[in-house]
């Protein structure tokens, strides 16, 4: 603020020179009254979190806050694209300090404060243990500082720095220790793209408005704001949320069974005489039952400790024109979770009547934990629909060329859609509903705009001359993407593929050889699967 006001102080006063009429008070007035017009703003702040609160929101989950946040009908608060530097680092907790980059101009270098006056070392100087400084950055790719410029925030005790640009001197800024979120790790310098201008503004941040003093917590699947304003209600209702799925899986842990027994809870109400409502009246935890208005979602209530009556102070709903089809951000991350930690998928695609669920069945006994029916499959959605209870794969369907044809994907069980080619309209609408897709792309620009449509995941298709050799120059040169080369991928290149960059693998034909399928070997296609999955860990 200091840098703010010497700055104003110096245009609306500049200093007179031989020749120039000294500024006479109406003059002055005159400025003070246009300054004041210009810089009317709203406050930046929206409100204060107490230590208390803070370190309740960060015992939970970011799944569970955005959940709430989703519950209360707000936009999604996860900073797209600021992805942890380093691999386990703790947990992010703290209220925002914001720093917001303008870019480079000679004006907007001469006029912005020097030195320790710079508005990032006047927000440096606010950090006091519990503080997250959060750089709004002109673009991905430039640094927002490095080495020597954080190591003031070590000093601070600074609880965490996230950015939508990339950050400098990566293996130092590990072993200061606090946890960073960023874009990616850069050797450019910043200063002749970019400019720290404000501190403690109204900023945003990877698509993501962030007040000062917003919570904001961080944890290896992203960072997420949750507005100070709302924080107390945040809280009260992804605790409440969490409540309920762990008595859910402390049951389904206790007895196996299908998840949709109980879940989800969101889909209009909980009934007393519902399985849901009987185990949580088992477990002494009352509620209330809500009725929902038709196409809307009805959350958990904002108050909820173990014990208590859930919904007793009031249930929120949730905005009525969300698609039905709309996922939560919990499961969007479960699902790239699951393909970031599984890496092989089954692709099957064969003109064979009554083969499509053998021929999978045959293949998860193998190992596969992913698998994906193609709709060009004789009784490829039967299929999906056996598929859909199971607890131990994560089914999707391929060769999705129309919404319409993602509507009866997901109507049949299907949790992610994959196209052989890029079709804008498809990825929009999955983007727009949380649903994970992956269509096909034949060059890094495809690619790219396949990312910036929302697909988080970018299927290679057809195979490309080079295969390792192009996803490592790919990766290396766009390490946001998540590259899934199919066609082409053999069980002797598995591994050189996923060194190479690659984050998972799709197999067709060398999971389900024709002839096999065929003659309905099975035994042969789980011994290909489980090949398959050796050559994947061998990576």
């Amino acid at each position: 603020m200091y840098s703010a006001i010497r700055t104003f102080v110096r245009r609306a006063f500049p200093a007179t020179t031989a020749g120039q009429r000294a500024l006479t008070a109406p003059h002055v007035q005159t400025i003070c009254m246009n300054a004041c017009r210009a810089m009317a703003t709203g406050p930046a702040a929206g409100g204060h979190i107490s230590d208390e609160l803070l370190d309740k929101l960060g015992s939970l989950s970011t799944q569970a806050l955005i959940d709430g946040l989703w519950v209360m009908g707000w936009p999604t608060s996860h900073i797209m694209g600021a992805r942890p530097l380093t691999e386990g680092q703790k947990k992010m907790i703290g209220r925002a300090i914001t720093i917001q980059f303008a870019a480079a101009r000679p004006d907007i270098a001469a006029d912005k404060p020097g030195g320790t006056d710079s508005p990032e070392y006047e927000a440096f100087e606010l950090v006091n243990g519990k503080e997250v400084i959060v750089m709004s950055s002109v673009g991905p790719w430039e640094s927002v500082g490095g080495d020597i410029k954080f190591l003031r925030l070590f000093q601070r005790g600074c609880a965490g720095l996230v950015t939508d640009g990339s950050v400098r001197d990566t293996a130092v800024l590990r072993e200061y220790g606090f946890p960073v979120f960023s874009h990616s790790t850069t050797p450019r310098q910043g200063p002749h793209v970019h400019q720290p201008w404000s501190c403690n503004t109204v900023i945003n941040c990877g698509g993501v408005v962030v007040r000062p003093g917003d919570a904001i917590i961080g944890d290896q699947d992203g960072a997420v704001v949750i507005p100070a304003s709302h924080a107390q209600q945040v809280y009260d209702i992804a605790h409440s949320r969490e409540v309920i799925e762990e008595i859910v899986k402390e049951e389904l842990t206790k007895n196996p069974g299908p998840p949709g027994k109980f879940y989800p809870f969101m889909s209009g109400k909980i009934k007393p005489n519902s399985p849901l409502g009987q185990l949580l009246t088992s477990k002494g935890v009352k509620f209330v039952h809500c009725a929902a208005r038709p196409g809307t979602r009805v959350g958990v209530p904002t108050v909820a400790p173990t014990g208590a009556t859930l919904g007793s102070r009031r249930t929120v709903g949730g905005p009525c024109n969300m698609s039905t089809y709309t996922q939560t951000e919990a499961h969007f991350q479960s699902v790239l979770k699951q393909f970031a930690e599984h890496k092989a998928c089954a692709v099957l695609r064969t003109p064979i009547v009554g083969a499509c669920t053998p021929a999978m069945n045959a293949a998860v006994d193998g190992g596969f934990k992913l698998v994906e029916f193609t709709l060009t499959t004789p009784g490829c959605l039967d299929s999906v629909a056996e598929y859909a209870s199971r607890k131990d794969v994560l089914t999707g369907v391929g060769t999705v060329m129309t919404v319409d044809d993602a509507k009866r994907a997901l109507d049949a069980g299907a949790q992610f859609i994959v196209s052989p080619v890029l079709i804008p309209e498809v990825v929009e609408w999955c983007a727009a509903n949380k649903i994970v897709c992956a269509p096909g792309c034949q060059t890094p620009s495809e690619m790219v705009q396949a990312w910036k449509l929302g697909a988080p995941i970018q299927k290679l298709f057809p195979g490309v001359a080079g295969g390792p050799a192009w996803v490592r120059a790919v990766s290396a040169a766009l390490p946001m993407l998540r590259i899934n080369p199919t066609s082409g991928v053999e069980i002797s290149t598995a591994a050189d593929y996923l060194r190479a960059g690659a984050s998972s693998l799709g197999f067709v034909a060398p999971a389900f050889p024709p002839k096999l399928v065929e003659n309905k070997d099975w035994d042969a296609i789980s011994k290909i699967a489980s090949e398959i999955q050796a050559a994947v860990k061998s990576a």
